[in-house]
């Protein structure tokens, strides 16, 4: 389906317009968001932003249309607004492991532009055992206050079983996400949801999975480095969940917040320092203290 255009204005099929403003540049938001989850989000962080752009944040596709897709097919997907916009891209932001795709998004912005700022908030890769891990957090969330503790370990073993078969990561996302849609649905109406919601709920976490394997084809570590990234000070998040001595080299520029990694993105003093970052230039490589 093509983009709606009202007036001048064209509202893009791939991604949620956070803030809009007419003509000017674009800022571009990588992650998987979600309403509901419990780390704070783009919606939030862009509300305590003065910066006159306007923010799109990247959504995933369809349900339904995202088994297979590869992590080039998410980046044109997305692509094809940047470049219908006929606008250009001041700066591309990611957040945990959405900075994989704001690397990869930014690498093509650059094709056929001047190169955009690349912020990263608490920068995380997008790796296969992210994908099964999640899966078992989530799961064992969902289920265990309303099915029978045997009942959990089996969906978390049917899990652990599908890790074993699944030759690729996106083959893995496939398969979990099947496991979601049969047993979350009947879960959730058991617990008293509305009828759908286990459905909806299944659907997205699904969606998601497939966005996290799907990342886990792009190497990222090459434009991190000329990255600045906000880093927080939960422990194995952001820059902390690399080995120490990877650290120094992996982005251009560290700021350091001593705030917990769900609270990053709706702090006014990460956005006072994102404010300022979209309205300098890129930094040299090195690192703040």
């Amino acid at each position: 389906m093509p983009p709606e255009v009202h007036g001048a204005t064209r509202t893009p099929a791939a991604h949620s317009v956070l803030r809009a403003a007419e003509g000017g540049a674009l800022v571009i938001a990588a992650d998987f968001g979600t309403a509901g989850r419990p780390s704070a989000t783009f919606t939030e962080l862009v509300e305590g932003l003065d910066a006159p752009y306007e923010f799109w944040e990247t959504m995933p596709p369809p349900h339904g249309e995202e088994a297979g897709m590869s992590a080039a097919q998410h980046v044109e997907r997305w692509m094809r607004d940047i470049r219908e916009s006929g606008r250009p891209v001041r700066a591309v932001i990611g957040f945990c492991s959405g900075s994989v795709y704001a690397a990869a998004l930014l690498e093509e912005i650059a094709r056929v532009q001047e190169r955009p700022r690349l912020i990263l908030i608490d920068p995380d890769l997008a790796e296969r055992h992210m994908v099964i891990g999640h899966y078992e957090r989530f799961m064992t969330a969902r289920l265990t206050p309303v099915l029978l503790r045997e009942e959990v370990e089996a969906a978390v073993q049917a899990g652990r079983d599908a890790d074993a078969a699944a030759a690729t990561p996106l083959e893995l996302a496939a398969a979990l996400g099947a496991l979601c849609l049969r047993i979350l649905p009947d879960a959730c109406e058991r617990d008293g949801a509305p009828v759908g919601r286990g459905r909806e709920l299944a659907e997205i976490f699904a969606s998601y999975l497939h966005w996290l394997a799907a990342g886990a084809e792009l190497d990222a570590r090459k434009v991190w480095s000329e990255a600045t990234a906000i880093n927080s000070r939960t422990e194995g998040f952001g820059l902390d969940a690399f080995p120490e001595e990877e650290r120094a080299d992996l982005v251009a520029e560290v700021i350091d917040f001593d705030l917990p990694h769900l609270e990053l993105m709706r702090t006014p003093a990460v956005a006072r320092v994102v404010d300022g970052l979209l309205q300098t230039e890129q930094p040299a490589k090195g690192s703040l203290a």
